[in-house]
C-alpha cells in the first residue's frame, strides 16, 4: 500500500492562504489519492471561514476540501483517542483536544 499523507489544518490553511507557495509545490509531487484529510480538520476550516464570513474564504475552503478525502471519524476512534491521550499523559505530554481527535 502506498504511503498516505493526513494533512493537518495548519497544511491545508498554508494551501488556502498561498496556493503557489512552498507546500502546493510540495505536494504536487504526490500522488492525488495520497493526500487526505480528517474530518476534524475540516470543522477546523470551515469554523475558521465562518467565523471571519468571508465568501472568498469560505469558497477556497470548500473548493480544497472537495479536492481531497476527508477522513471520517471511524467507530473505533474513541478507543484509539483513549489509549494515545493515555500514552502522552504517562509520559508527561499533551496535547489539545482536536489533534488528539486527528491522531485517534
Amino acid at each position: 500500500m502506498p504511503a498516505r499523507y493526513l494533512l493537518d489544518t495548519n497544511i491545508l490553511s498554508s494551501l488556502i492562504k498561498d496556493p503557489q507557495g512552498p507546500v502546493t509545490k510540495r505536494l504536487a509531487q504526490l500522488d492525488a489519492d495520497a493526500i487526505c484529510t480528517s474530518i476534524v480538520v475540516a470543522c477546523e476550516l470551515r469554523y475558521g471561514a465562518a467565523k471571519r464570513g468571508s465568501v472568498v474564504l469560505t469558497q477556497r475552503v470548500e473548493d480544497l476540501l472537495g479536492a481531497i478525502e476527508v477522513m471520517p471519524f471511524e467507530d473505533d476512534a474513541d478507543r484509539q483517542y483513549a489509549e494515545i491521550r493515555a500514552t502522552l499523559e504517562r509520559a508527561g505530554n499533551t496535547i489539545g483536544a482536536n489533534d488528539l481527535l486527528i491522531a485517534a
